[in-house]
């Protein structure tokens, strides 16, 4: 019997009980709202491709080298987080007891991943056509399909790579947590003890604070240590804290964002127990927050010691960071199962919120506050009542 279809089926119906968990007041207010919001930005990028039209139409390594690199960036981007969506489902613990093989769900995946990615690849091809109409760029079919076989490269390309990482995969349990616990100790007991114990590494799947050397791992490790050198480098050379300060402040965020996770938070196990939304909230951000601030302590000594005359910049990066880190805590928590959405939502939020400054002030931060807010409420009354 085929299963190509089984992951398919498995987002379908998670989607389908999302929606009828959600009163439909909140579904008209998120369609109503979100298609005015969407309108508003195509009205606003129109103007903007309109008024620098003459511009863009003559940079060439504009249209020869940095639109073909960023559209392989994300593309990359877009064929990770669907691989690694669909692996999730292909490989469900509660699949364990179908008779499948890691070729029958590699082919599971695939299916699903081609059924995800090819709206995706037309609504960028016609996103880019559209956009090269605007300006009166020549030929702007041909640029829209060009568009779309490099996005769709570059999803492919992540996706498959990601597709064969999965044959070193065993679908039998090791060895739990607490047999670990008794030979080794562990390297996340001094920051992941406090009550509830152990809950950030449960978030991130780490058996009781034992963290697995991985590839991704060492190079997550690699490229920011490298990042945070660079910058503490160039910021001493020129005796100028801003490059520190402004890399710390982007890094630590970016640690934070990519190490949170907070789907226990819709867990029946944590739910059911005798702890409040923000105690839990605040364990799950814990481990998380450590990790942004360690990053962010070297480019901000960095930025000190190179300009020692300008040592609120270091200290206002770091109060944004705290702030930063807090919101997005606020968005994850929200979007509990879906990280990638809530970094979407988190990242659009700030973009459309320091485009209204530019022209509004700083009284746009209110309403970014105000969302958090609602956010944060929504969460809360989730975990509370289901």
């Amino acid at each position: 019997m085929r299963h190509d279809r089984l992951v398919l089926t498995l987002l379908r119906r998670e989607l389908s009980a999302g929606l009828r968990s959600m009163r439909c007041r909140d579904i008209a207010w998120i369609v109503a709202g979100g298609a005015a919001l969407l309108a508003y930005a195509i009205a606003d990028i129109v103007l903007a491709l309109q008024a620098a039209a003459a511009t863009l139409r003559q940079e060439q390594a504009l249209w020869l080298l940095g639109l073909p690199g960023a559209l392989l960036i994300l593309g990359g981007f877009a064929g990770n987080a669907l691989a690694r969506l669909c692996l999730s489902r292909a490989f469900a613990p509660f699949l364990k007891a179908l008779p499948l093989s890691l070729r029958e769900r590699r082919r599971m995946a695939t299916v699903a991943i081609f059924a995800m990615g090819v709206p995706l690849v037309v609504a960028l091809m016609a996103a880019v056509g559209l956009g090269c109409a605007v300006i009166a760029k020549p030929l702007a079919p041909v640029w829209g399909l060009g568009a779309a076989i490099l996005f769709a490269a570059g999803l492919w390309a992540a996706a498959g790579w990601r597709l064969r990482g999965r044959d070193t995969i065993s679908l039998d349990d090791k060895a739990g947590p607490l047999g670990d616990g008794r030979r080794r100790r562990p390297w996340l007991g001094a920051f992941d003890r406090s009550a509830p114990a152990w809950l950030s590494s449960w978030a991130l799947g780490l058996p009781a604070g034992h963290v697995r050397a991985s590839w991704r791992l060492v190079g997550a490790a690699v490229f920011f240590g490298f990042v945070a050198a660079l910058s503490a480098a160039i910021s001493l050379v020129h005796h100028d804290a801003v490059p520190a300060a402004m890399a710390g402040l982007t890094g630590g965020l970016l640690v934070f964002m990519l190490s949170a996770r907070f789907h226990p938070l819709g867990s029946p196990v944590l739910r059911t127990a005798p702890i409040g939304f923000v105690r839990a909230w605040l364990r799950l951000a814990r481990l998380p927050l450590q990790l942004s601030l360690a990053f962010f302590l070297m480019p901000a000594g960095a930025a000190l010691a190179a300009e020692p005359s300008a040592w609120t910049m270091p200290l206002a990066s770091g109060l944004w960071l705290l702030a930063l880190n807090g919101a997005y805590a606020v968005f994850a928590a929200y979007f509990m199962t879906a990280p990638f959405v809530a970094a979407l939502s988190f990242l659009g939020a700030i973009a459309y919120t320091s485009y209204e400054s530019l022209e509004y002030g700083r009284t746009v931060l209110i309403g970014f506050a105000a969302l958090v807010l609602f956010l944060w409420h929504r969460a809360q009354r989730r975990y509370r009542h289901g």
